[in-house]
């Protein structure tokens, strides 16, 4: 099967995941080893792989291994796996390929009995696990159904059987799924696992692409962040040519995803520290959510009232979860994704593949996105003044994302501060 099938359903400028190029992970040469994860998905099941070939041959199991001799697991065939594969635990969000929570539920190394290319191709694979919770015999056999000849789904059922030895364990005595559920490698059930946002990666083909933004320029991601500050006026921008927004009361804050490690700056472009990003995990939390490899983005931290209004003084009290106020984070600027420079794009641009990222997130927590209106900027403070906004920015819609941006606030009624 090779690895075309498993890299034909993934982007790999967006995804964590290995692709069919990984190199070998050190310590497995000349060692074949297996791994079997438990898979949250839209159905629970256990993917068991084995490494051969260079790949990790790959079955579905939705019982799960059984160490009873009489029991015969169905072995739905996949896609195969890159080697580095079988070191990944974490959660792929909803809606996405495979989305759901992966466990390391064993691993180890496997011998074969026979020319296991040869059993393999006859499908008729037995083999020797060691494991840390399965050991002994078992084989791998492909179903020979009376289906059409060319049923794909009947071409994938394999069976996942124990053979006889002194590791066998009657069902009637206990299921080894049941009895050991944990991660072999951290202990985790998959409920503290789901409940982590620490390893994340996107499995989806369908990204945000902005190579097509115009300005969009190829680049690492730079090594410092530059936000661009907003000046004061006291009259709105006339004429055609600006986006405005609602100001938002609270800090500002940059997120920087690099393969899923965040980083929080503050409006400076100060990185935050220790204590105060650990107050701030869930905006981490959120941007490791958004289907990117590697982002940057540009918005304010608040805590919003009931109303639907931002509250400076509310914010302590929202960080540390007390008070009526919920903490949201809303995003208004995109200087850089996935290997692409955008600070020289346009704003409306940059803006539309941001609205883009964070709609498409099945879990946004308080990642909001801060919407605009383009036109006249007195119209737009009128309507800012009757809903009882306190004051607005400002944006020409050609504005690039530097020091020199232009951007502006003045206020509508009482002044606030963004």
């Amino acid at each position: 099967m090779g690895l075309s099938e498993y890299n034909r359903k993934r982007n790999f400028k967006v995804t964590s995941e290995p692709s069919g190029e990984a190199p070998v992970p050190p310590g497995r040469e000349g060692v074949r080893h297996f791994v079997i994860q438990k898979h949250a998905a839209s159905r629970l099941h256990y993917d068991f792989r084995l490494e051969l070939g260079g790949v990790l041959k790959s079955w579905s199991v939705p019982k799960g291994p059984s160490l009873d001799t009489r029991v015969k697991r169905l072995a739905v065939h996949v896609e195969d796996h890159p080697l580095a594969y079988a070191e990944f635990e974490g959660i792929i969000p909803k809606g996405e390929y495979g989305g759901g929570t992966v466990l390391l539920w064993d691993r180890g190394t496997w011998e074969p009995l026979g020319d296991p290319h040869q059993a393999y191709a006859a499908g008729n694979l037995k083999f020797h696990l060691k494991g840390e919770k399965l050991q002994g015999g078992f084989a791998l056999v492909k179903l020979r159904g009376r289906g059409a000849p060319r049923d794909k789904d009947q071409e994938r059922a394999w069976l996942l059987i124990k053979e006889r030895d002194a590791h066998v364990v009657p069902e009637e005595n206990g299921d080894v799924t049941e009895a050991r559920p944990e991660s072999v490698t951290t202990g985790r059930t998959l409920e503290e696992i789901a409940a982590d946002r620490s390893a994340v990666w996107h499995s989806n083909r369908d990204q945000v692409d902005a190579g097509g933004a115009p300005g969009a320029r190829v680049a690492s991601p730079p090594t410092r962040i530059r936000p661009p500050r907003f000046a004061s006026r006291t009259t709105p921008p006339r004429g055609d040519g600006w986006l405005h927004e609602m100001a938002i009361d609270g800090e500002r804050l940059v997120a920087r995803n690099g393969g899923g490690t965040v980083q929080l700056y503050a409006g400076s472009g100060t990185p935050l520290g220790a204590a105060a990003a650990r107050k701030r995990s869930a905006i981490a939390d959120a941007i490791r959510m958004l289907a990117a490899q590697t982002l940057i983005v540009d918005g304010v931290l608040a805590a919003m009232t009931p109303d639907g209004l931002s509250d400076d003084a509310a914010l302590p009290g929202a960080l540390a979860g007390t008070g009526k106020a919920a903490l949201a984070y809303l995003v208004f600027d995109l200087p850089y994704l996935d290997g692409y420079d955008l600070t020289r794009v346009p704003l409306p641009a940059r803006k539309k593949l941001l609205a883009e990222l964070v709609r498409a997130s099945s879990e946004p927590g308080p990642l909001r996105f801060l919407d605009h209106v383009a036109g006249d900027g007195a119209a737009f403070q009128r309507e800012a003044r009757r809903l009882g906004i306190a004051a607005m920015v400002s944006r020409r819609a050609a504005s690039l994302y530097g020091a020199r941006a232009g951007w502006v606030r003045t206020p509508c009624g009482v002044s606030a501060k963004r």
